[in-house]
């Protein structure tokens, strides 16, 4: 974590809201060169805050010149590469230089960027070349292992789940049959990728060993299960009291006709 990056944006930011949220998620992730990568889906955990708000912020930061990105340099999940202009100039003396794409519309990285978080080396703009890229491993980082995929001999139909889980940083030990995988991929076209993924994130704690895919097939075979039907009401006193008065009514007119 960057002491430096974080206090510049508690002190020197003029982000607001969501996009300062967004901003110190980033910041304490920055190395000591003030340069992090982060994807979409990890600052949405981070931030908890919904994807398009987190896109939104991301681009008002990229527009405001208090993020750029680093063109050339990716994470290893594939996470766009951030740097901060307005710190490296005060710390370095030097001017901030461009934006690295002033026409962009959107936050970088796309909706499944950031199975990982952490930090890479690259300086204040582009890669001019694979010198410039250290790797870092989970230990040397002190975060937890990042979700990877292990699904080579994965069925096509379930590498769009695969995929997802990844992204949410979800490690699957994936190593079913085939008529298991089929089983899965009949979960997935009844319920969808999205409802497989965010049952899988409420069981899974932050830095948790990966677990067997046929964990997940149980627990996703719980979607299956019908809701529990409500027990039967029982009568309200008003209409207990309104049969017994009409049961009266009726006795008393066939009183009266014998009369």
């Amino acid at each position: 974590m960057s002491l430096a990056a974080t206090d510049w944006v508690w002190s020197q930011s003029d982000s607001r809201g969501a996009a300062r949220l967004v901003l110190l998620a980033i910041a304490d992730r920055a190395d000591a060169d003030g340069v992090a990568y982060a994807g979409t889906a990890s600052l949405i955990r981070r931030t908890h805050a919904a994807r398009s708000t987190v896109r939104d912020a991301v681009d008002a930061l990229l527009a405001s010149g208090e993020l750029a990105v680093v063109e050339g340099e990716r994470g290893p999940g594939g996470e766009t590469v951030y740097r901060f202009p307005l710190l490296i100039a005060r710390e370095t003396g030097e001017r901030p230089g461009p934006l690295s794409d002033p026409g962009r519309t959107s936050a970088p990285g796309g909706p499944a960027t950031g199975p990982g978080e952490g930090r890479t080396s690259a300086l204040g703009g582009a890669a001019t070349g694979p010198q410039n890229k250290r790797s870092y491993s989970p230990q040397q980082q002190q975060q937890p292992p990042r979700a990877t995929s292990t699904a080579a001999a994965l069925i096509p139909e379930l590498r769009p789940l695969d995929a997802a889980l990844v992204a949410a940083s979800i490690a699957v030990r994936w190593s079913l049959s085939l008529g298991e995988q089929r089983d899965v991929y009949r979960l997935v076209q009844a319920h969808g990728v999205e409802a497989l993924v965010n049952l899988a994130a409420r069981r899974t704690n932050p830095g948790e060993a990966p677990k067997a895919a046929r964990y997940w097939l149980k627990v996703w075979s719980d979607l299956d299960r019908p809701a529990p039907s409500a027990p039967p009401r029982a009568p309200t006193s008003t209409s207990s009291y309104a049969d017994n008065l009409a049961a009266g009514l009726a006795l008393l007119a066939q009183k009266e006709s014998r009369t």
